[in-house]
């Protein structure tokens, strides 16, 4: 089995994510995974960059911590942020920090960073963001963070040659898959089975994913969005007394191909918060 400041704002910062939590979002698609050019918008085929982040936010303390980790830019870096609120593939405005994060390294085609930002502090975004967003930041974080669990904002990195953006990803809520739950990974998979693929959302104490999933949302094979699922039940796959949802898909449907080792499930929760999950796979005669 795998082991896979104003009141009335503070107060909607926490409607937002009853009970307060951590909550986490990292960065991928919509066409490819992580930061990728062919994320951007017009894609960038041409670049070989690539690069990862992961962005937390403490509902409690209103502190946003951002890591990210980039290489193999066509030129240096110039700038890089989080803009919000739009749906992909589209383009909006810098809601961040400008002209880039704080200490993000600049002029270098790769590199790390990390850092944690108050989020009812002005110097965290862009003023512009905040004027157009109640004026204050504390009206300027709750639109952020509900465009984050709204899956409405992306972090890019900028670069000389391409000023707009070369490497992006949209914000979207990762979970815990397990698929074909007794197999371990990489999970062999045939793609010239006419059967199903079980793949399991993990449940934890703070996360129902049974209760929680919008079972009919789900996508799931070689990028994610084949519309293949079959249907659902829930059980408890590892055995920690916690349900969680199974959801089967037509393996015909899922698009895997020889070579392949990734599967992806995307999809939404009851309330539209984009999710994804990813397991490493192998694909068998």
């Amino acid at each position: 089995m795998k082991n896979c400041v104003c009141v009335l704002a503070v107060g909607a910062i926490l409607a937002l994510s009853s009970p307060a939590e951590t909550l986490t979002f990292i960065a991928t698609g919509p066409a490819g995974l992580g930061l990728s050019p062919l994320n951007e918008n017009p894609p960038h085929p041409s670049s070989s960059g690539t690069g990862t982040a992961l962005v937390t936010w403490d509902t409690v303390t209103n502190m946003m911590t951002v890591n990210v980790v980039f290489s193999g830019l066509t030129s240096p870096d110039t700038a890089s942020h989080i803009h919000c609120c739009i749906s992909a593939p589209g383009t909006t405005g810098v809601a961040t920090t400008t002209p880039t994060f704080t200490g993000f390294p600049s002029g270098v085609t790769s590199g790390s960073y990390s850092h944690t930002f108050d989020m009812l502090n002005a110097a965290s975004y862009n003023p512009a963001f905040v004027t157009a967003h109640g004026g204050t930041p504390a009206s300027a974080a709750v639109a952020l963070l509900a465009g984050m669990t709204a899956g409405q904002t992306y972090l890019n990195i900028h670069t000389v040659q391409f000023p707009g953006g070369e490497i992006r990803g949209f914000l979207v809520k990762p979970v815990d898959i397990s698929i074909k739950p007794d197999a371990a990974p990489p999970v062999p998979i045939n793609p010239r089975s006419h059967g199903t693929i079980p793949v399991a959302i993990i449940s934890t104490a703070t996360f129902n994913s049974v209760a929680t999933v919008d079972a009919n949302s789900l996508t799931f094979g070689r990028t994610g969005d084949e519309q293949s699922l079959a249907f659902c039940n829930a059980d408890d796959i590892n055995g920690d007394g916690l349900i969680d949802l199974v959801c089967h898909f037509e393996t015909q449907s899922t698009g895997f191909e020889p070579g392949g080792t990734l599967g992806i499930l995307k999809g939404r929760t009851s309330q539209g918060t984009p999710i994804i999950g990813q397991e490493a796979i192998v694909t068998v005669p």
